[in-house]
């Protein structure tokens, strides 16, 4: 799906959101997110990948890639050993081989920036795997993800239920803003 929105050559960045995440503060523009996290860079410019950590590493619940060409190496490289390991009929995840990916290569690992997880892809209380900032969601933080739901909460439907619980923490923006 990225790969087909960079390649119309319309969009500056494209936001990959998971769909177990709430936006739960729509006064925050994730524009101001990326010019924020690119101020703290050396080379903007040369950032294509915004990610976030959580308690195991990366995690790809929520990301921006640039809308550019270049990008798109990064994305078929980590395609590749993916896909190299599948062939082995190796156990890999799309996003340990992003991992890989910028382990062993560093002029792909140059083109990413982490970002602190509670601006992009905040946890709740109740999945505590957060990254070494050990910020939870709180009221008026911008995304609020539930990633590994399954495995922290009871339940029939556990991102259902969270889901649920959270959606009256949500603040609505002004709508006129908008459009």
């Amino acid at each position: 799906m990225a790969e087909r929105l960079i390649k119309t050559g319309k969009y500056d960045w494209i936001w990959w959101l998971d769909f177990d995440t709430l936006i739960t503060n729509t006064d925050i523009k994730v524009t101001d997110i990326i010019d924020e996290e690119l101020r703290n860079v050396t080379n903007p410019d040369e950032i294509d990948y915004l990610f976030t950590h959580d308690c195991n590493g990366f995690n790809a619940g929520s990301f921006l890639v640039r809308g550019h060409e270049r990008s798109l190496k990064f994305m078929y490289d980590s395609w590749a050993i993916h896909d190299k390991a599948r062939a082995k009929d190796e156990n890999m995840s799309e996003q340990d081989s992003t991992v890989k990916l910028m382990k062993e290569d560093k002029a792909s690992a140059d083109r990413v920036h982490v970002v602190p997880q509670w601006k992009l892809n905040a946890f709740p209380t109740e999945i505590a795997c957060f990254d070494g900032r050990s910020k939870a969601w709180e009221h008026g933080t911008f995304v609020l993800h539930f990633a590994g739901a399954w495995a922290h909460v009871k339940g029939e439907d556990p991102t259902g239920q969270l889901m649920n619980k959270y959606k009256h923490e949500i603040i609505w923006g002004d709508w006129k803003e908008f459009y």
